[in-house]
C-alpha cells in the first residue's frame, strides 16, 4: 500500500471541505497559513494524480466555470483520511512530528467524532507531559539545568518549547470541552 504524504493529506482535507480545482488548491497554499506546502504545479498536480490513481479522489462530474477539473474525495479517500486523523499519538510523534500532530488536529473538526478528538488531545497531553518530565530529569542529571553554556541555554529553549506545547494542549482541550 502506498504511503500518503503530508501534502496528500492536506489535499484530502481541503477537498473534504469542498470540491476544488488544482488551481484553487494552489491558491489555498499561497493565501492561508498552509503556505509551508509548495504551491508549485510540479508538486500539486502529481499529488492529485497519485491520489486519483489510488482511488482516493475523483474528478468526474464537471469542471468549474473556467473549465478547470474539479476534484472530490471518494469514500475510499474519506476512510484513509479518517484513519490518519484517528492514528494513536506516540512518543516519537511528539519528538519528531509535533507539527504533523497539530496539522491532524486542525482537520479533525467535522471529520471525526468529538470524543475521538478529545482522546487525541488526551494522548498528546500525556506524551508531551512525559517527554517534558524526561527532559527535566535529564537536565538535572546532566548538569544542564543551571548551566549558562550555549548548549545548556539551547537545551533550556527546547524544554520551554515543549512546556509551551503542553500548556497549549491543556488550554485547547479545555476550550474544546466548552463547545
Amino acid at each position: 500500500m502506498a504511503r500518503t504524504s503530508q501534502l496528500e493529506y492536506a489535499l484530502l482535507g481541503l477537498l473534504k471541505q469542498k470540491p476544488q480545482s488544482g488551481y484553487d488548491l494552489r491558491k489555498s497554499f499561497t493565501t492561508t497559513p498552509m503556505r509551508h506546502f509548495s504551491d508549485s504545479p510540479g508538486s500539486i498536480y502529481p499529488a492529485l494524480k497519485r491520489l486519483q490513481a489510488r482511488g482516493l479522489l475523483s474528478s468526474g462530474g464537471g469542471q468549474d466555470r473556467r473549465r478547470r477539473q474539479v476534484f472530490r474525495v471518494t469514500p475510499a479517500g474519506e476512510r484513509i483520511f479518517a484513519t490518519w486523523l484517528r492514528k494513536p499519538v506516540t512518543r516519537d510523534d511528539v519528538i519528531w512530528r509535533l507539527d504533523e500532530l497539530l496539522f491532524r488536529f486542525a482537520f479533525q473538526g467535522g471529520n471525526i467524532p468529538r470524543r475521538v478528538t478529545l482522546d487525541f488531545l488526551d494522548q498528546v497531553e500525556f506524551e508531551v507531559a512525559a517527554y517534558v518530565r524526561e527532559l527535566r530529569d535529564y537536565a538535572k542529571t546532566s548538569g544542564l539545568a543551571n548551566g549558562s553554556s550555549t548548549g545548556a541555554l539551547a537545551f533550556a529553549n527546547g524544554v520551554e518549547g515543549y512546556q509551551a506545547q503542553l500548556a497549549w494542549v491543556r488550554r485547547a482541550r479545555k476550550k474544546f470541552m466548552e463547545k
